[in-house]
Parts: C-alpha cells; sequence; structure tokens
C-alpha cells in the first residue's frame, strides 16, 4: 500500500513539475537577465560568467511588410520611422502584421559590456530568416523574401559570430512566411561571449544525443530481447516505438540527424518529423494495448491506429498532401496535436484502468507513462508554439528510464522468483512422481495377479466348464491383463533404473544377436512390401562385453521404434569398431523428429506421428534405452531431419583378450557335452521322433537345431507327457493330420517354413481351444507384440526355457484345452435338458388323447414311449454325443407315435443308409422332425409326407429332413437363421451344430410348398 502511495505521489509531482515548467518556462531566466526596452538591450552590466548566455528578450523594433537592408551606419532605418512597431519577442507577429504581406524586418540594438567576440544561437525563426549584425550578413535559414517565387521556408537552428568594437551592435533579421501568416520570433534568441554559446550549443546537444542514445538503446534492447524469447509481442512494439522516438529526437532541437545525413532537404525532414511522431504514439498505442489487453478496447485501439497510419502516409515522405499549400500549414499543427492529444488520452485511460486493477507491476508502469506523457506534452508544445524547454525533455526521460529499469528488475526478479519456485516444485513433484508410480506399479500388481490368476483357473475349468463365448472372453481378458502386467513391470524397470538398481552380467556378446532379433521383427512390420528390415552387421566383428539380453532390448526397442515411424522405405542396422568401441546405428527413412532431439530420450515422451497413428504404450522405450546403454558403459545418440528419417547411434565395450579366454573355457566345456550328446543322440533320431509318456496328452515339438530340440524332449518327458520331436514346418503339420495332438512347441524362425506361416496354417483349422500353440523367440519383448497383430500363438518363451516356466504354461495350456472340450460339452448337455420336456410334454398329451378312442393302439404307442425312454436313458448317461443309429431309433419310435395320433395325414418315407457310422449331438435331429410334423404336414388339411435321408457324401454324412406342409416365411426363416425366434425345436439343433467343428446346417422353404432341412457333418466327429 505504502509503494502505490509513494508511486503516485512522485507521479504527480512529476505531472506538476511539467505543468509549471509550461507555464513558467519564459519567465524563469528573465528575472535575473535585463530585457529589452523599445528596441535597445543594455548588457553593461552584465558579466557573463562561466557559460553563461542571456536572451534576448523583450521589446525590439519591428517593420511589417518591409524587407529593410541594413547598412553598417544603422541610416536605412531613418526612411521608415513612421512604419515602425513595437513588438515583444519571443512572440507570435499576428496582430502586427498584414496577412497579405508576410513578411517584416526586426531590429535590436544591443550595448554589450566590453568589446570582443560574441556569438548568437538563434532556434528557429518561424518560416524563413535571414540575420544581420552590424551590416553584415552572419547567417540564415531559408529564403525570406517577399517575393513568393524567392521564398524557401526552413525552421532550422544555426549559430552565428560576431565581433564588437563600439560596444555596441546592432541585429536585424529579415522573417519572412509567405505560405502561412502565423511565425516570427517565437523563441529566444541566446546571445553571449563565443565560448559561451558554444558551450551552449554543445550542452544542447549533449542532451539531444543523450535522449537518442537512450531510446536507441532500448530499442536494441527489447528488440533482442524480442528476438530471443519470441514470446511478449509488446516487446517489439515498444522497440520500434523507441527506435521511432529516437529518430524524431534527433530531428528537433539540434538536429542531429544532419550530422549524418548533411543534404537532406527542410521539405523532407519535415515530412519525416510528422510521419514519425505519428507511428511513435501508433507503436506506443500498439504497446499499451498488447501489455494491458485486458484494460482496453479493441475497436477504439482499431480506430485510432488507422487514422494515425492515414495520417502518417498522408504527411510523410510519400508527398499525397502539398505541404506548401496554405491549408494544410494553417490547420496542420493543430489537427496533428488534437489526434496525438486523443491518443495519448485513450492510453492514459488504460493505464489509470490498469492501475486501478492493481495489475502486477503498475507501480512502476504508471511511473514510465506518467513521464512519458508530460515528455508528450513538452513535444507538443515544442511543435505548436517552438517553446524551449532546456532540460526538461532530459529529466523527463531519465525518469522514464529508471522506472523501466525498475520494473523490468522487477518483472525480471518475480519471474527468477517464480521460476526458482516452479523448479523446486517441478523437483518436489518429480520425485512425487516417481514414488507415486512405483506405489502405483506395486499396488497395481497385486490386483493384476489376481485377475490373471482367476482367469487362469476359469480357462482351466478348475470351477466348472464355462460357454465358448466365454472362454473367448476370458482369454481376452486373461492376455490384456498380461500386458498391462508387461507395462507395470516396465514402470517398475523404469524406477529402478532410475535408482540404479538394474540388473547387468556383461559377458562377450557376438553381433549374431542382431541377426536372430531382426529375423523375427520382421513379422512385426505392419506392411513387409513397403518397409524392408536389412541387417548390415557383419559377424566376424570383434565381441562386445555386455549384458545379452540388455543388449537385445537396447536393438529391439530402437528397431520398434523405427518400425513405428517409418511407412515407406527401409530399416538398417550397421556396426563398425572405431575407438576401440563397438557403434551400432538403427538408421529409417521415416518421418524424422521435428522437435528437440534430446528431449526424445526423457522417460513418457513421445513423438507426434505425421501417419496420424496414434501414440502407443508409455513412453518408456528411448529413456530405458539410454539407461541401459550408459550402464553398460557406452553412449547414445541421435541425427534426424524431418521427412527424411533418423538415425540411432550407440556405442558398446568391447570384449578384453581375458574376457574372451574365460568364455573359450565355458565354451569348450559347454561343446564337449554337447558333442557326447550329438553322439548318442543323433544316430537314433529318424523324424518324427516319438517317446511315450504316462499322462494322456501329446505335445508336438518343432525345432530345426537338433540341441533345441534335444533339450525341449527331455524337459517334456520329464514331465511324463508324450512328445513328438519334429525339425520342419512340413513334417508338423503332417504330424498333426495323422495323429491326435493336444499342444504344439513351435520355434519361430526356421528354414522354408517359418514358424509364422506353420501357426497360420493351424489357426485356419484350429482354434486357439482346440490347439494351443507355444512360440519360442530370441528376443523377450516380441510376445506381447506379436499378440498385438494376432499371430495366433497362445504363449510365447523366450529362449533359453526355463522349465519351471515351460511346465506353468504347460499346464494352463492343456488345462484350459480339456476346459474348453468340457464347455462344448456341457453347452451340449444344456440345449439336451432343454428339448426333453417339451418331446415328452406333445407325447404323453397324444398317448391320453388315444386312451379314450383306441385302447390297442394305445397299447402300441406305450411300447414305442418305452423304446424311447429306454434310448433316452442310456442318451442321458453324460453323453453328448450319440451314434447316428441311437439317433434314429428315437426318431422312428416319436414318429410312430405321432403316426398313430394323426393316422392317414401323415406318411413316412426313409432314405437312410444303414451302414453309416457318425456320431451327432443328441436330440439333434429328432426337433426338427417334429417341427415337419407339427409346423409343416400337421397343419395342412389333407396332411403331408415327411422324409428323413441319411446319406455319405465323400467322408461327410449329409441328413436331410424334407416335408410338403405350409412351408415358413422368409422373415421368419431370417428370424430362425439369426437366432432371433423363440422356437426352441429348431434353434437348439442349430445351435449345437454351430458348436460342431466343419459341420453345416441349411434352411429351404416356400410357402405353400414345404421345407428343407441340410445338415453336413464332418466325417470323424469327437
Amino acid at each position: 500500500m505504502m509503494n502505490r502511495k509513494l508511486t503516485l505521489c512522485l507521479s504527480g509531482l512529476i505531472f506538476l513539475f511539467t505543468i509549471l515548467y509550461v507555464a513558467n518556462v519564459s519567465n524563469w531566466n528573465d528575472s535575473e537577465q535585463s530585457k529589452a526596452h523599445g528596441g535597445i538591450l543594455n548588457l553593461r552590466n552584465e558579466s557573463f560568467e562561466q557559460n553563461e548566455v542571456v536572451n534576448l528578450d523583450g521589446e525590439w523594433e519591428f517593420y511589417p511588410g518591409i524587407l529593410i537592408e541594413p547598412d553598417d551606419e544603422s541610416f536605412s532605418f531613418d526612411p521608415y520611422h513612421d512604419q515602425k512597431q513595437i513588438i515583444k519577442v519571443p512572440g507570435k507577429w499576428d496582430n502586427h502584421i498584414d496577412k497579405e504581406q508576410p513578411y517584416g524586418t526586426y531590429r535590436l540594438v544591443i550595448n554589450v559590456p566590453t568589446n570582443g567576440n560574441f556569438g548568437v544561437k538563434v532556434n528557429m525563426i518561424g518560416y524563413a530568416s535571414r540575420m544581420f549584425v552590424n551590416g553584415k550578413e552572419i547567417g540564415n535559414s531559408g529564403n525570406p523574401s517577399d517575393k513568393e517565387r524567392e521564398y524557401s521556408f526552413s525552421n532550422s537552428s544555426y549559430t552565428a559570430f560576431v565581433s564588437s568594437k563600439t560596444k555596441q551592435l546592432e541585429m536585424v533579421i529579415h522573417v519572412s512566411s509567405l505560405k502561412v501568416t502565423t511565425g516570427g520570433i517565437i523563441r529566444s534568441i541566446k546571445f553571449g561571449p563565443s565560448e559561451n554559446i558554444l558551450a551552449n550549443r554543445d550542452l544542447y546537444k549533449m542532451f539531444d544525443a543523450i535522449v537518442f542514445s537512450g531510446y536507441l538503446l532500448l530499442a536494441i534492447m527489447y528488440c533482442v530481447t524480442f528476438i530471443q524469447q519470441r514470446r511478449n509481442i509488446f516487446e517489439l512494439y515498444f522497440s520500434i516505438f523507441c527506435l521511432l522516438q529516437g529518430f524524431y529526437i534527433s530531428a528537433i532541437n539540434e538536429r542531429l540527424i544532419l550530422l549524418i545525413l548533411p543534404g537532406i532537404g527542410e521539405d523532407l525532414l519535415l515530412r519525416l518529423q510528422l510521419m514519425t511522431i505519428h507511428l511513435s504514439v501508433l507503436f506506443f498505442l500498439l504497446f499499451m494495448y498488447s501489455f494491458f489487453t485486458k484494460y482496453a478496447n479493441k475497436k477504439i485501439v482499431t480506430a485510432l491506429f488507422l487514422l494515425l497510419l492515414i495520417q502518417a502516409y498522408l504527411l510523410g515522405p510519400f508527398q499525397p498532401v502539398n505541404l506548401s499549400d496554405k491549408f494544410p500549414l494553417l490547420y496542420l499543427q493543430v489537427y496533428v496535436v488534437l489526434l496525438l492529444a486523443v491518443a495519448y488520452c485513450y492510453i492514459l485511460f488504460i493505464l489509470i484502468r490498469a492501475f486501478q486493477s492493481k495489475v502486477e507491476g503498475s507501480i512502476y508502469i504508471i511511473n514510465v507513462v506518467v513521464s512519458f506523457a508530460c515528455y508528450g506534452i513538452l513535444l507538443g508544445v515544442n511543435l505548436l508554439f517552438e517553446v524551449e524547454f532546456g532540460g526538461a525533455p532530459l529529466f523527463l526521460f531519465l525518469v522514464m528510464v529508471i522506472s523501466l529499469s525498475s520494473l523490468i528488475s522487477y518483472r525480471s526478479q518475480k519471474a527468477f522468483k517464480k521460476v526458482d519456485e516452479l523448479t523446486k516444485e517441478l523437483l518436489h513433484l518429480d520425485s512425487l512422481k516417481d514414488e507415486f508410480l512405483i506405489k502405483t506399479s506395486h499396488e497395481l500388481r497385486t490386483p493384476l495377479h489376481v485377475i490373471l490368476n482367476l482367469s487362469k483357473s476359469i480357462l482351466e475349468g478348475l470351477a466348472g466348464p464355462v460357454r465358448k463365448e466365454q472362454q473367448e472372453s476370458l482369454l481376452l481378458i486373461h492376455n490384456v491383463g498380461r500386458r498391462l502386467a508387461k507395462m507395470v513391470e516396465n514402470l517398475l524397470d523404469a524406477g529402478n533404473i532410475k535408482r540404479g538398481e538394474i540388473h547387468n552380467s556383461p559377458s562377450p556378446t557376438s553381433l549374431q544377436v542382431v541377426g536372430d532379433i531382426m529375423a523375427e521383427m520382421i513379422y512385426l512390420l505392419p506392411n513387409p512390401q513397403s518397409v524392408k528390415l536389412i541387417n548390415r552387421t557383419n559377424p566376424s566383428l570383434p565381441k562386445m562385453f555386455v549384458d545379452e539380453n540388455g543388449f537385445k532390448q537396447i536393438l529391439f526397442n530402437l528397431i520398434y521404434n523405427s518400425i513405428k515411424y517409418t511407412e515407406f522405405g527401409e530399416i538398417t542396422v550397421s556396426a563398425e569398431v572405431k575407438d576401440n568401441k563397438m557403434h551400432i546405428s538403427v538408421t529409417d527413412t521415416g518421418i524424422g523428429i521435428e522437435e528437440n532431439l534430446t528431449r526424445i530420450f526423457s522417460s513418457f515422451y513421445q513423438v507426434d506421428s505425421r501417419f496420424g497413428n496414434k501414440r502407443e504404450g508409455l513412453g518408456l522405450g528411448l529413456s530405458i534405452t539410454k539407461e541401459l546403454v550408459e550402464r553398460s558403459g557406452g553412449s547414445i545418440s541421435v541425427t534426424s531431419k524431418l521427412g527424411k528419417g533418423s538415425c540411432f547411434t550407440f556405442t558398446l565395450p568391447l570384449a578384453e583378450e581375458g574376457e574372451l579366454e574365460n568364455e573359450r573355457v565355458c565354451t569348450n566345456s559347454f561343446a564337449t557335452q554337447k558333442e557326447d550328446t550329438l553322439q548318442t543322440s543323433t544316430v537314433q533320431y529318424d523324424f518324427p521322433k516319438v517317446v511315450e509318456g504316462e499322462k494322456d496328452y501329446t505335445i508336438l515339438v518343432v525345432d530345426d537345431e537338433f540341441a533345441n530340440l534335444k533339450i525341449l524332449m527331455d524337459m517334456i518327458i520329464s514331465l511324463d507327457y508324450t512328445v513328438i520331436a519334429v525339425d520342419n514346418g512340413a513334417s508338423a503339420l503332417q504330424v498333426i493330420n495323422d495323429r491326435k495332438i493336444d499342444l504344439v512347441i513351435l520355434d519361430l524362425m526356421m528354414p522354408e517354413m517359418t514358424g509364422f506361416d506353420v501357426c497360420k496354417v493351424l489357426r485356419a483349422e484350429f482354434d486357439l481351444f482346440e490347439l494351443p500353440v507355444i512360440v519360442l523367440t530370441a528376443a523377450g519383448q516380441v510376445s506381447d507384440l506379436i499378440h498385438s497383430l494376432k499371430m495366433g500363438a497362445n504363449e510365447f518363451l523366450q529362449k533359453p526355457i526355463m522349465i519351471d516356466e515351460l511346465k506353468a504354461r504347460l499346464e494352463f495350456l492343456l488345462l484350459m484345452r480339456t476346459s474348453s472340450k468340457e464347455a462344448v460339452v456341457h453347452e451340449l448337455n444344456m440345449y439336451y435338458s432343454q428339448i426333453k420336456p417339451h418331446f415328452l410334454y406333445n407325447t404323453l398329451n397324444t398317448i391320453i388323447g388315444l386312451t379314450y378312442t383306441d385302447t390297442e393302439t394305445t397299447r402300441e404307442a406305450l411300447v414305442h414311449l418305452a423304446t424311447y425312454f429306454r434310448a433316452k436313458l442310456d442318451i442321458n448317461s453324460y453323453r453328448s454325443f450319440v451314434t447316428l443309429d441311437d439317433e434314429v431309433e428315437l426318431v422312428k419310435s416319436y414318429l410312430e407315435i405321432e403316426k398313430i395320433r394323426f393316422g392317414d395325414k401323415l406318411r413316412i418315407v426313409y432314405d437312410i443308409d444303414d451302414t453309416i457310422e457318425a456320431q451327432l449331438p443328441s436330440m439333434t435331429i429328432q426337433p426338427l422332425i417334429e417341427n415337419a410334423v407339427h409346423h409343416g404336414v400337421g397343419r395342412k388339411e389333407n396332411g403331408g409326407i415327411v422324409k428323413l435321408s441319411i446319406n455319405k457324401v465323400g467322408d461327410d454324412v449329409k441328413i436331410v429332413i424334407e416335408d410338403n406342409g405350409i412351408g415358413i416365411p422368409k422373415q421368419k426363416q431370417v428370424e430362425l437363421l439369426n437366432g432371433r425366434n423363440s422356437r426352441i425345436g429348431f434353434t437348439n439343433p442349430f445351435k449345437k451344430l454351430k458348436l460342431i467343428k466343419k459341420a453345416s446346417f441349411s434352411l429351404e422353404s416356400e410357402e405353400g410348398i414345404g421345407t428343407k432341412i441340410t445338415i453336413i457333418l464332418p466325417g470323424a466327429s469327437e
């Protein structure tokens, strides 16, 4: 509060000082100086102390309408004695001159205290003047004349020197203003010893130079600040304003601009002054508007902007307005000052609103603007009345500079303090973020494990069988849960890396790993025809001393990053040895990186893709890569060009001789064991190799490398499963066609037919639950990504395989397969239980009806019912599939009962191949026959024919139920086939057959003609 009061007081004092200065400027120096009386100025008693000068103010002789040529005897004025007038100087001559003759002669006699050299400093007599002293011309500004063709105006100041021999000087000045009547000596003329005049002139030049330099310095400072930050446009506006103000200062008073441009014309200089002052106010208005946007009216600012811009153009050097015309010069000054005053007033209005709102830094801004406004007042008065203000403008400028410096310092301190506080807060938040992520990851891991274990137990059937659709949803939940668990592990890894808790076991590692990784990552390419992976590494290069798994993760992350941002072209991995280090580069032809390249290694930072790809993952890949590289003793860098691609290069240390020797010892020991294994096993292996186990599961192992195949077989044999081993994809498919296989373990990289190709063929034949597939990979991160690409594998294992992990995966997938089969059986039993009461109700109604009319027929019907129940009781022995003979027996028993009921209206035709041996879901044909009887021929007045055909078609069985009943409307057919009809006698058989692999069901019907249902059963059914 105190600061605001002091600021207001200071601003008030500045403003008061300016007003008083303007009001009394003409009297300050007069109190102690002599004034001229009756055209004579007596300076005999003037001492002219150091640098002292006097103003030649007071009463001068004036001869209007005459330009008198003086002589050295002063007699030239005697003939004009009657025309002599006394005029006050400085002052306008408006009341002393005829408007038709705007010219005249001024005369003053000066009595000096001593003979010697004296100087005169003339400050812009309007609008043309010539000075004579003792009859000799000593200086001029323009060309004063009574003839318009000889007249030329100029307002420039000049300094002249004379010598006194009689202690008296006669000063005569011709003044002419043909274009405008306003003129005369309107500013004081300074007089004194030569050295004093020179010192006075230099002082005022110094004042102008200081002000000009200050403005120029501010302009440069704010311009550089804006260029560096390019954030605050008001800095640019203020810079331009200062530059324009500096130019205007150099064009008035001592006219410093003439030192640089001595040949500039008076007319052009005047136009530049007028244009500059308008543009200066314009940019200061823009500065205020951008600095205090909230407190300014855009429409008013726009209007003032346009008016100032138009007027600057009209009055500028483009010459659309002729300044030599009488009309512009009469009203130009008033109009210019009026527009500038309006702009200044609105600027002050903006500042007052901002100050009242206590905007940040307003206590300094108000001083800046008040001093500037006062400075503008002085300039306006100077422009209108040609009044000289001495050092007042310099004082106001210094106040403004000090206030601006205080404002900048205040804002800098505020900004520094804010940045410092934000830095501390960000560091604190960063630590909280890391702690939060670690805690959250730990907390998420527990419920995720619960979700995974529960979904796994349900898939294994531990809680009972579930339907196939439910199994698919559960498998999706399980796989998504695993991917989420992987993300949680990545977060924990990132936290461990940041804390330095990372496992690193370096060993000599060959570049052969690069080939293995790239061979597998080919399958991650969204479009292999558009993007190629190229391996240009040489495996014969020296080995690196690095953790192999860490190296795999580094390479995988970089290649996968390139895959994400490369739509066309190639991704190349190359390596070379330089400076005793391995330099490995991953180069792509992708979109490139526009952002700051150092930021891409920051945690959670992701680059936008120009192809519209969504941001995937957490943005941890490159940050983890950088940490792994640096902890391995290397460094990583990136170069990129937008639209051309990127190149990531990392270095790793080479293995030294001692490390290689240790590796050779271990390798030789392993090679001996491996050779022994090959010698004892190779001879016995004629593929497919079968080893029987005690458990009732058969596992097929496929790998082209014998060592890997032998290890896998030994592991599976130790788990008591039956194992079949083959060494290529084609043999694997042949074994699957010939034998019942419960699970396949498949190496991803094999010659001719890769694991990917085998998996695609298997998935075209078997679903995920029917035949689980485990894929073996060399890269640890490929699993989740291949899941995303839906390659078709159920699980992925990284080489080398751990037996405990293999056991857990095998048990899970085999139990899941068993649970899937039980789910199908359970669902078939559910459909079976739904049809049983429906059929029994219809049959008992028929028998009850017969008891009233025909006892013998009733007895026959009960015999058929007994046959039906005998078959049903056998069917209910928890079997979802029955033989075709059992199903036909049910159908015949049912039809005999219905034939008794309908009599001759129901005719039955059988075309059944008794040699067919097949299985089908129980109660599949009987409900369809029942529909044909009741909803087909039973609704016709004369009845009809129901025909059942069962025949072989190749390896398949074709069952046809046909009637010539009323038929089914088209709309109802669509509803039946889409499961939107409540007739369970039709929908249940249809749903059962959908559960049978390769079974088909078709419906043909036409109203009034009949219905035909065709069922195709595969040659064998489990």
